[in-house]
């Protein structure tokens, strides 16, 4: 059988195209299910999803500052994920995104059936049966496929989310100060109306036990927001209500509303108008206005080599206040160094007083990583942090005008780990300097097959800290597995505490820590989360118990 030239050169740019396309990264929305003890935690994406070890997750936590980590663990459902930096904390349920080649999806075998049935090669083309005429390529077509994904009146509006409860009952210095009961929700209406649009809310009521030992109760507003477009068929975008910029979440939650486009390559342009509500319990807004703008460049519709660059203007109260730009770039290829940063550049005017520079570097982050498959890999992190001079009040103590003068704090770390079989060999070097003093810490370890429980994994590992006002050595003892009532992980810590400017006798302190977290399923979509955590010092003993309930619908 012979074929026509024209239909022989579509036939090639189709292959060519598809092929490039192939390696365009798939970003997959996920969530933080629960926390390990030792920094590590648990998104709700796994196997089936296809994540795999070593897929870059980004987590956008409220206070706008992405946080970058990697999977370390994958089960069906879940995956265990460890921060680049290992100060970096989030709570349960903060959202984020792992990267995703699209080559993995298209080489996937059809997710219908039984997944391990091969599947049958295509029939020939006289046996196939003869496809309707509006679905024949035509002239001015896409290349790729000419049937058509159904349009947002064609399918059903669908629903996700979860529901949760959580409470903590802490113990420390002859307190109960921190502990808290908390309820909420969280969920997405996909197609509401049939527009193709989404509807986010997340809420939730808070009770604590405040510091000032009396109790407070508080209903919080996260997200309430309708987005519409945005993608490659519908590229106007635009969003209102309140919720986390989606190209630009440095600059915080927004009160307002926002536009953007996309263009054919992949590079996007919007702007925004609104309030920033405070981040405290409260989340009072209308005080703090502010106006945005940003660009992002991408190479092409893969994003993996990306630029981008914001600026944000804000009044306090009707006071000008903040003059920031934000810019970032990222690196993202399917092997090799991966390398991604951002950083934020406050302008400084007459009204000014405190900062007699034109411009400063308040916060700058750094991410280098190279992974080598099955054999190892390393990754190199630094962040730069000082205080910027504005009327809004972001931290809940007063900075008084030295402090913000002069303080800055500058840290590195390295983390780098091999493979020998199924054991993992580890270490991680941080160094840090203020304005003041300079400290650091090393970790040494070993991570390897457990004796007890499924999927069992076992961690020894020894430490050294050196920090301002006291210096630490230890070592750390880790098991986790998954056993019929669910996973079960528990650590012991042993160090030895030395504590600066103290009385001899009590300048020398061994300090024990026992913590414990078991992850079970009760069916019906609920899961539990148990979790203990005690220290000892001297006759000192800090504890809390916690319960997180969560239903996923």
């Amino acid at each position: 059988m012979t074929m026509h030239p024209r239909t022989l050169a579509v036939a090639l740019l189709c292959s060519a195209v598809a092929s490039a396309q192939q390696d365009v990264f798939e970003q997959l929305s996920l969530r933080v299910s629960s926390l390990r003890p030792d920094g590590k935690f648990v998104v709700d994406r796994g196997s089936r999803d296809l994540v795999q070890v070593g897929d870059r997750v980004v987590l956008t936590p409220r206070n706008g500052q992405s946080l970058n980590a990697r999977v370390v663990e994958v089960d069906e459902r879940t995956s265990l994920v460890e921060f680049v930096n290992p100060n970096d904390t989030v709570p349960i349920g903060t959202r984020g995104q792992v990267a995703l080649p699209r080559s993995r999806r298209a080489a996937a075998p059809a997710p219908a059936g039984d997944p391990t049935r091969l599947v049958p090669p295509p029939l020939p083309p006289e046996k196939r049966q003869p496809e309707a005429k509006t679905d024949e390529w035509q002239p001015g077509q896409p290349l790729l496929g000419v049937t058509r994904p159904p349009r947002p009146e064609e399918r059903p509006s669908t629903m996700n989310g979860r529901m949760y409860a959580s409470t903590s009952l802490v113990r420390t210095l002859d307190t109960w100060n921190h502990s808290y009961l908390t309820l909420g929700t969280d969920f997405d209406i996909d197609n509401l109306g049939g527009r193709g649009g989404i509807l986010h809310f997340h809420g939730d009521f808070n009770w604590s036990r405040e510091t000032s030992e009396q109790t407070g109760q508080d209903l919080r507003l996260y997200e309430l927001s309708y987005e519409e477009g945005g993608t490659r068929h519908r590229p106007l975008f635009w969003q209102v209500g309140r919720f986390l910029l989606r190209d630009m979440p440095e600059f915080g939650i927004l009160d307002g509303v926002a536009v953007g486009k996309r263009t054919e390559g992949g590079d996007r342009v919007g702007a925004s108008l609104g309030y920033l509500p405070e981040l405290d319990e409260d989340m009072e807004s209308f005080a703090d206005l502010q106006v945005s703008a940003w660009y992002w460049w991408n190479q092409d519709v893969a994003e993996r080599l990306s630029f981008g660059l914001g600026y944000q203007k804000t009044w306090h109260r009707f006071e000008v206040d903040r003059d920031l730009l934000v810019g970032k770039f990222r690196y993202l290829p399917l092997s090799g160094w991966l390398l991604q940063g951002t950083v934020f550049v406050d302008l400084y005017t007459g009204r000014d007083t405190q900062k007699d520079q034109s411009f400063e570097i308040t916060r700058g982050n750094a991410f280098l990583s190279r992974r080598w498959d099955k054999e190892g890999g390393v990754e190199l992190f630094y962040d730069h942090e000082e205080y910027p001079e504005i009327r809004r009040r972001e931290l809940p103590q007063q900075i008084q005008p030295q402090t913000l003068i002069d303080a800055r704090q500058d840290r590195v770390s390295l983390h780098a780990f091999v493979f020998r079989g199924e054991t993992r060999w580890f270490t991680r070097l941080t160094g840090w300097h203020d304005e003041e003093d300079s400290g650091g810490s090393l970790e040494l370890g070993v991570e390897f097959p457990g004796l007890a429980g499924k999927n069992a994994r076992t961690t020894l590992a020894g430490y050294q800290m050196n920090g301002s006002f006291s210096s630490l050595f230890g070592g750390r003892l880790q098991h986790g597995g998954t056993f019929g009532f669910g996973r079960l992980d528990v650590l012991y810590e042993l160090a030895f505490v030395h504590q600066e400017s103290f009385p001899d006798e009590r300048d020398d302190l061994l300090q024990h820590r026992l913590a414990g977290l078991l992850t079970t399923d009760l069916g019906a979509g609920w899961n539990a989360i148990f979790t203990g955590d005690a220290t000892i010092w001297d006759e000192e003993l800090s504890f809390g118990l916690s319960l997180y309930l969560q239903k996923n619908f």
